[in-house]
């Protein structure tokens, strides 16, 4: 079968095949966890970092996943295109631009991907300025426990009353006015 090939279709088959292969895996490996994290190093702009916008942590074409998806297409359009006759100038040309082109997608893809991702913690300091209601009431000089909708999730939080002889019953309007080791509340 390998044969009857070219050197030039054999060099664009080798190409389509690795690539295809290595892509192959490393998408299982991603996708189950198992690696993949240089695709994801997103650098400052995973971290939650104001990096003004898109850069080339944000923007990283040049990945593993980048060029095996190049590879990938590079060997398949120069296989297809010479198998179906066409000269090698317009072969290396097509194949070079559809080997970019998939690169760029791939990129746009993982970048668009770390886009999405979102920490999800919530820290107390996050609670300052918000209202909520006291959960388990508070005593003059002890501890109880408020509610408190943080970033559009209702959270209870250890919180004391920022008058320390104040008295704050179970279901009273609260809203928080600092955060240290926890939420100090006074009524809102």
């Amino acid at each position: 079968m390998f044969m009857n090939l070219s050197g030039a279709e054999l060099f664009y088959l080798v190409c389509g095949v690795v690539g295809g292969g290595l892509f192959l895996l490393r998408s299982i490996m991603i996708f189950s966890g198992l690696g993949g994290d240089d695709d994801f190093d997103g650098g400052d702009a995973l971290h939650g970092a104001d990096t003004g916008g898109e850069t080339t942590a944000d923007f990283k074409m040049v990945s593993v996943h980048g060029i095996t998806a190049f590879l990938l297409m590079f060997g398949l359009v120069g296989f297809l295109m010479l198998r179906g006759g066409s000269g090698a100038t317009a072969t290396a040309l097509a194949s070079l631009a559809s080997g970019l082109v998939t690169m760029a997608v791939i990129a746009k893809i993982f970048s668009a991907s770390r886009k999405l991702a979102s920490d999800g913690t919530i820290h107390l300091v996050d609670a300052v300025g918000c209202t909520g209601s006291v959960y388990l009431e508070i005593r003059p000089g002890a501890i109880g426990k408020v509610q408190v909708e943080v970033k559009g999730a209702l959270k209870i939080f250890d919180a004391r009353a920022k008058d320390p002889g104040a008295k704050l019953a179970t279901g009273a309007r609260i809203k928080v006015a600092e955060a240290a080791d926890m939420l100090v509340v006074e009524p809102a």
